[in-house]
């Protein structure tokens, strides 16, 4: 019996190895014979594997920094890695530490200067690379390209750029050796559904357009629920409303800790199975709790600002 049991302990091993395809191993290739790479693949699609490959689980000859375009993205990713036994630091606007580790995440903003005075890297992966035609933090992005010093490798990752090739022949331009891996697959296909086809009949109890219609979706089986408001004030007036509206027939249990951690009134709307998300949040609340709830598929609803658009592994729809 205890052979048998060694046996699927085996193949249970077995199941947990993960082959890159083609385009990962073209891309990893590329890296390890010293050049540039710029990635395009749709989200889902395995763009973070690459530097997971070549970093070797994060024992990467050098230090590699990660840069992402959002602290709630840096959380992620410092979550995940620190989860596998890496030796990760951080560098947001509100958080820096372990900063001589292997493997740093961080927001951009905060490698520039190094980077213009020539300390750069072993790697940098400039996630979400489209952020160069972003109005407000473009010129940091193509700063911190254009001046990264020879020495240091670039790999840049992008699944919303509609001209990489033009993106390569500038960093050719640059003196860079840059190569480009494109792969058009799919794995998480995008379906539009329009509100006004949303047919559930909810209670008239329920009033307001974003909480019907919140309460129309999570009735269709859309849920959970990703809503973008354009500012602080109105993400959190617009999740209150639907927190008061929807509801609740499963509150959330909090702890002593995660309702110190981010105060009565949002403790109020997470019992509801709603949050808010934005930079006003304190780290420890942001981190701490509404991104783990979320990741944990235990919110119905969620309202952000735009920097959540950059991307973030929430099983929302």
């Amino acid at each position: 019996m205890r052979e048998f049991g060694a046996q699927l302990d085996r193949f249970s091993a077995l199941d947990r190895v993960v082959v890159p395809d083609l385009w990962q191993q073209e891309a990893v290739q590329h890296l390890r014979a010293g050049r540039d790479v710029v990635v395009h693949a749709a989200t889902g699609a395995g763009k973070t594997f690459i530097f997971e490959l070549w970093s070797n689980e994060g024992r990467n000859p050098g230090q590699a920094i990660y840069t992402v375009p959002t602290r709630a993205l840096a959380n992620d990713k410092l979550a995940e890695w620190r989860a596998r036994g890496w030796n990760v630091g951080i560098a947001t606007g509100d958080l820096s530490e372990n900063l001589e580790a292997p493997v740093i995440v961080a927001t951009l903003e905060t490698q520039k200067n190094r980077l213009i005075n020539g300390d750069g890297p072993r790697l940098l992966v400039i996630d979400e690379y489209q952020m160069l035609g972003d109005p407000d933090r473009g010129l940091n992005y193509e700063l911190a390209i254009a001046m990264a010093p020879p020495r240091t490798q670039l790999l840049l990752l992008s699944g919303s750029v509609a001209n990489p090739r033009h993106v390569v022949a500038w960093l050719q331009r640059l003196g860079r050796d840059a190569e480009w891996v494109w792969h058009d697959d799919r794995p998480v296909p995008l379906e539009e559904v329009y509100a006004g086809m949303l047919n559930y009949n909810v209670p008239s109890e329920i009033r307001g357009y974003w909480p019907r219609f919140a309460a129309k979706a999570l009735a269709d089986g859309l849920g959970p629920i990703l809503i973008f408001a354009p500012r602080r004030r109105a993400a959190e007036a617009l999740a209150a409303d639907i927190a008061r509206n929807l509801p609740n027939p499963n509150p959330l249990q909090l702890n002593a800790g995660q309702r110190e951690l981010v105060g009565d009134r949002l403790a109020r709307m997470l019992q509801a199975r709603v949050a808010f998300h934005h930079s006003g949040l304190s780290y420890g609340a942001r981190a701490g709790v509404v991104e783990p709830l979320a990741k944990a598929g235990q919110l119905r609803v969620v309202v952000a600002t735009m920097g959540l658009a950059a991307g973030i592994n929430f099983s929302l729809r």
